[in-house]
């Protein structure tokens, strides 16, 4: 398609949303308004809506002499609406001040964008949380039987009665005039959401709820993240929704220009401010039942670890503030109850497989690790951090390379990649010891005897961490179903491992079996009486069950469970007859 001219932005609320988007690291460039001028970067640091921008050019003070004199300049970005181009400007208030010259200038007359989209989108960063309410009336058949006539009679008359919907989803981004939301596959959106004529409720963290009227246009699935991706178009916009669509369009660009930076000092954005009564509005995961209170808590950090799998996917770094923050606060959840960790993690069950599985390998090994040894906070955070990414990388791959049952040799060279895939968008991450991040993200799959990847390493090349993550991360993918089978118990597991020494450290196996114990918290079981299944969920110093609680079905935990049984109430459930395989 040929490239378009530049054409004036006409809106006032676009020229400020599209204006925020270039106080984003390296979104800006300044070039003087002359022939065969040249552009420079530049940091655009704040701007006061129709007053004017601020400006930082420590970093091209060959230009100041001439922007004193008065010299014109043009502002150059990118933003996701296209090219933005302004028109002619001139800089004035220049100070030096601690080692920085700050200038400013007045507001733009107007902004040119070239290959403008229907309408400027503001993309929501990871960390930024808007719940989506949406609600429709469903149309269903209903028979009735009109009176003193045979319920087949072939005049039976059909009538029709509504039912109303409601599903609770992400904003991903917001223009305008219409929205991308996710909703969760798993709670029948697919069935209903094609004939949606909808009402939208959007929630902000900081309490603002927006409702709207919209119409679903176009619907993506993504099967391995289980969801389902809506574009929704608004419908009779009012001139003060619209206003107040513009104003939220400008917010999620500040608060996104502010997270795109590592340590930013920009004031976050009102609307996202939390308070504690709004949590339950925003998004699908609040939406959802969790068996316990802690599986409330994981869940909200598998939303983050999806999410960064998607940034990852679009070719965007690691988010190491985020990557920071999320880590303590799984350190927080595995302090405040450690088994109530462990099960939480059968609990967790509506995201990808990479999600659950790093989210199983850091908390086990962070619990390991405690029964070894005490360890420095930052030592534990690194370590908890570097294992709930570990296999992102995989979620970059095609899909289909994990459905095969078995690999071809071309296809398992291909699934190595997504080690050195995950590397290369973790730049930013400074914070993260790099003997901790080789040990476990680069070396966690190597072998003692060299047959791992992705770099054949052997024995003496692996250190503690590495010997240690290995075993807890095989025996979390084994208990995983697979393409070719259901996730297996951890006793067959256990016995993989000890029939395989020459790959596995047998101390660590050995100190596995030792913590975990043969039925690890977390197991489904099977007891004689009346074949009552239950959840393991406590066992005692050593290493037997203390505690379940009762099921009807051997699907994942979802609702709130009965209360646990220990004790005599245990012994009643008779003898322990098998330890259930699992397919989730």
């Amino acid at each position: 398609m040929q490239e378009e001219e530049y054409s004036p932005v006409s809106s006032e609320m676009e020229v400020a949303a599209l204006l925020e988007t270039m106080t984003q690291p390296g979104a800006a460039q300044i070039k003087l308004n002359a022939a065969e001028a040249k552009p420079f970067p530049v940091v655009l640091l704040n701007l006061e809506e129709n007053e004017y921008l601020e400006f930082d050019l420590t970093a091209i003070r060959e230009l100041a002499p001439k922007l004193r004199r008065g010299v014109e300049f043009l502002l150059l970005g990118q933003s996701h609406a296209g090219m933005i181009r302004s028109t002619p400007m001139k800089m004035n208030d220049f100070v030096d001040k601690e080692g920085r010259l700050i200038s400013k200038s007045p507001w733009p007359a107007g902004l040119d964008l070239r290959q403008r989209r229907a309408a400027f989108r503001a993309h929501l960063r990871i960390g930024m949380d808007v719940g989506v309410r949406l609600r429709a009336e469903q149309a269903l058949k209903k028979r009735s039987k009109p009176e003193a006539v045979d319920v087949q009679a072939e005049d039976a008359q059909e009538e029709m009665e509504t039912q109303t919907v409601e599903l609770i989803g992400d904003l991903k981004d917001l223009s305008a005039t219409g929205a991308l939301v996710e909703f969760s596959a798993l709670d029948g959106a697919s069935k209903v959401i094609n004939s949606m004529q909808s009402e939208l409720e959007l929630c902000f963290p900081d309490g603002t709820l927006f409702p709207i009227e919209g119409e679903v246009r176009h619907i993506k699935t993504d099967p391995d993240r289980q969801v389902l991706t809506v574009g929704i178009e608004f419908s009779s916009v009012s001139q003060a929704q619209e206003k107040q669509l513009w104003s939220f369009v400008r917010e999620i660009e500040r608060e996104a220009s502010r997270n795109a930076g590592e340590g930013s000092s920009k004031t976050p954005s009102p609307l996202f401010e939390m308070k504690e009564e709004s949590a339950a509005l925003l998004g699908r995961r609040q939406g959802e039942k969790y068996a316990t209170p802690i599986a409330r808590r994981m869940a909200r950090i598998a939303g983050y670890l999806d999410s960064q799998m998607v940034a990852l996917r679009q070719g965007q770094q690691v988010n190491s503030s985020q990557l920071s923050a999320h880590a303590d606060k799984l350190l927080d959840i595995i302090k405040d109850d450690r088994e109530g960790s462990l099960f939480a993690l059968r609990c967790i069950h509506r995201e990808s497989q990479w999600v659950t599985h790093g989210l199983s390998v850091a908390v086990r090994m962070i619990d390991l690790a405690h029964s070894q040894t005490k360890l420095p906070r930052d030592l534990e955070k690194a370590m908890v951090a570097s294992a709930m990414i570990h296999d992102l990388g995989k979620g970059m791959l095609p899909g289909s390379l994990w459905k095969a049952s078995t690999l071809s040799r071309d296809s398992y060279i291909r699934m190595q990649s997504h080690v050195a895939l995950l590397l290369h968008q973790m730049d930013g991450c400074k914070w993260l010891a790099s003997a901790v991040k080789e040990g476990v993200i680069e070396r966690i799959n190597e072998r003692l005897d060299g047959t791992g990847y992705p770099n054949g390493l052997r024995a003496v090349d692996l250190g503690q961490l590495s010997r240690m993550g290995a075993v807890i991360d095989a025996v979390d993918a084994m208990c995983r179903p697979r393409a070719d089978r259901a996730g297996q118990t951890a006793e067959t597991a256990y016995r993989y491992l000890l029939n395989n020494l020459t790959q596995f450290d047998y101390e660590w196996v050995e100190r596995y079996i030792r913590h975990f114990g043969m039925i690890p918290v977390g197991s489904l079981v099977r007891f004689s009486n009346d074949n009552q299944m239950a959840w393991v969920t406590g066992l005692d110093d050593r290493r037997n069950i203390r505690q379940v609680v009762l099921t009807d079905n051997a699907g994942p935990p979802q609702f709130e469970l009965p209360a646990p049984l220990e004790g005599s109430a245990l012994e009643a459930l008779g003898e322990l007859v098998e330890v259930l395989e699992t397919d989730f």
